[in-house]
């Protein structure tokens, strides 16, 4: 499976200036933080957790689109819509809200960076305009985050997941900003275990001859010399 990746040559561009960052929970080894956002009754949250995992683990997890509703609390589905190359994608997502609200659908424009000191960037944004909206779903048209991966040492990586959404319609500033806790913190726990499964357990990354990572590739189970995870 071709992912995408990019050597990460500038710094990357920084969202219009919000607030600061409050903690919110801390507990179970994950923290999350949330903040204001500028012009927005939405907040935005950063979440953080250490995996038992290397790098290419997590995104091999990340990339899994038939992964999501096993591990991103509500994703009802995902998809992969468009690959335009091996450093970017296009992919859509339904997402379910409590009852009496209608479930959110959007489509992500997602591209993956390879920092100079072996840490991983996944950027994610919206393209609303890729395909015709979904009936009996509200499109989301303003959504941005990323998630870093930073390789600690002894077979750990720290996961940092920020996003903000604004998910459109009639919804309450309330309710959203109060699942700005439980889903990344039960979305996270998840994804602390699933990444430890099979295939995730067993996936590897394979290098052009610059050293940069252009693919994934599956270990066996039982895994031979030139396929070590």
């Amino acid at each position: 499976m071709h992912l995408l990746f990019a050597v990460l040559l500038l710094s990357l561009p920084v969202q219009a200036a919000n607030g600061d960052w409050t903690e919110r929970f801390n507990e179970d080894g994950i923290t999350i933080h949330s903040r204001p956002v500028a012009g927005s009754r939405y907040q935005e949250f950063r979440a953080t957790v250490e995996l038992d995992a290397a790098s290419s683990h997590a995104v091999a997890l990340l990339q899994d689109n038939g992964a999501c509703a096993r591990w991103v609390f509500r994703c009802r589905s995902s998809e992969n819509i468009e690959e335009i190359s091996n450093t970017e994608r296009y992919f859509h997502q339904v997402t379910d809200l409590p009852f009496p609200f209608r479930a959110r659908d959007a489509i992500f424009h997602g591209e993956i960076f390879y920092g100079p000191n072996e840490d991983i960037t996944i950027r994610i944004g919206a393209a609303p305009d890729k395909q015709p909206p979904k009936k009996r779903l509200v499109r989301i048209r303003e959504t941005y985050g990323h998630y870093l991966l930073e390789p600690l040492g002894n077979g750990k990586v720290r996961l940092t997941w920020q996003h903000y959404v604004d998910p459109a319609g009639v919804l309450p500033a309330w309710l959203v900003n109060s699942m700005l806790t439980d889903l990344p913190s039960r979305s996270l726990a998840s994804f602390r275990d699933l990444v430890k499964e099979a295939p995730y357990r067993n996936a590897v990354f394979r290098y052009n001859d610059l050293g940069i990572p252009i693919e994934i590739e599956y270990c066996p189970e039982s895994p031979s010399p030139e396929c070590t995870p």
